[in-house]
């Protein structure tokens, strides 16, 4: 839509407010007479030195600003400056003389939105120049009336989420142990069906809860609000707890869960990263944990290589028998809610948070992948220079 202020209509039906600082009579006549030749009407105020011009631009609203670069107290520059150090953000024109182009590009430097040269001043050239600083003005206002608006309408989507993920959260919490005292018989025996339902339920339960956390943890990195502690890091001690505590998932599926560290023997070899534990461990969990959601049959190994002399990251790979990704959807696979046609897909946040930690600690995750064959992600994380960091 047209900006209202470049159009003729919209320049007569207006009264704009201008303040003229020069310290000589006739030009600032000149100026004057400029305006009542143009075709729009203006209300002009008139000042003959640095400070009076000051005073009048403080308490006054005005619409644009013209400035003599030589002045009684003071310079164009020094003027622009302490206008703008008032808060002063309306254009500001300098008049310069004849031949002071230097002088011009001086003032353009210090903050002047144009420069009009007084041998050239005429209505239809001052109409020109005061409809384009008008027009650049405009549009900074309104981008910044934009932003601002953005930011507000961010910090309103960052405390619905915080509030909502709060919400969700501790009903979710309260029926799984609920729904585990239940199981475990707290309350009275239970039909081996009746357990095994509340099971189904529980599971299902704690598969919303990850998605609600996944939300948060997205959320976080999408909006540069994460903060991250970063120390050494030995994956090979990471990932064995991993499969720890991931073993009794695997075991309830009928599915082996293991972790082969390669190339350990070599005396070069190279664990060791710098990064967030918490998040890394995030990263390996959600990766394994997918792993073992679309696997029926067989297995899932996690390979932990190191860094060697010749190759300077740690990779991480994550490999399963399970369903495989249809080759459609690999390109997209790591895009923020980016749900596959699997019946088992849910928010699609999982692999994009997994690409946010990895990229976050100035990795990156890929994925191969054949339908009925199986899947495999690898994560590579630059490897902590064990010897530099122990000289420094």
């Amino acid at each position: 839509m047209e900006n209202p202020i470049l159009t003729t209509a919209a320049l007569m039906d207006r009264v704009f407010k201008v303040l003229v600082i020069d310290d000589d009579e006739i030009d600032r006549m000149t100026v004057i007479r400029a305006f009542k030749g143009a075709d729009f009407q203006t209300e002009i105020l008139e000042a003959i030195d640095c400070q009076s011009g000051i005073d009048l631009a403080i308490s006054h609203q005005f619409d644009c600003i013209f400035i003599d670069y030589r002045l009684p107290d003071g310079n164009g520059v020094e003027l622009l400056q302490k206008l703008r150090e008032q808060g002063i953000r309306v254009p500001i024109v300098s008049l310069t003389g004849q031949n002071d182009d230097r002088v011009a590009v001086d003032l353009m430097k210090a903050g002047a939105s144009d420069y009009l040269s007084k041998t050239q001043i005429s209505p239809a050239q001052l109409r020109q120049v005061f409809q384009n600083v008008m027009r650049v003005y405009n549009a900074e206002v309104a981008m910044e009336l934009a932003n601002q608006q953005r930011e507000e309408l961010l910090a309103q989507k960052e405390e619905f989420i915080a509030r909502m993920t709060h919400d969700l959260q501790t009903p979710l919490v309260g029926a799984n142990r609920m729904l585990d005292l239940l199981c475990d018989d707290v309350f009275g025996d239970l039909p081996a069906k009746a357990k095994s339902n509340l099971q189904i339920i529980s599971r299902s339960n704690q598969d919303l809860l990850q998605m609600v956390r996944n939300l948060v943890e997205a959320y976080t990195y999408d909006t540069a609000a994460k903060h991250l502690t970063f120390m050494p890091i030995d994956l090979v001690r990471l990932i064995t707890e991993v499969v720890h505590e991931l073993t009794p998932i695997a075991i309830t599926k009928n599915l082996e869960l293991t972790s082969t560290i390669l190339a350990r023997d070599l005396p070069d070899a190279n664990f060791q990263v710098t990064g967030d534990r918490l998040e890394l461990k995030r990263l390996i969990v959600n990766l394994v944990g997918n792993s073992l959601k679309f696997t029926d049959l067989g297995k899932i190994s996690i390979e932990l290589r190191p860094s060697l002399p010749n190759f300077p990251t740690v990779t991480v790979a994550i490999c399963d028998t399970g369903t495989g990704i249809p080759k459609g959807d690999l390109a997209n696979l790591f895009e923020r809610f980016r749900r596959g046609n699997h019946k088992r897909s849910n928010s699609g946040l999982g692999l994009y948070l997994c690409k946010q930690i990895a990229e976050a600690h100035g990795g990156k995750i890929s994925v191969r992948s054949k339908v009925g064959e199986g899947s495999t992600f690898s994560v590579e994380l630059p490897a902590t220079n064990i010897l530099l960091d122990s000289v420094v």
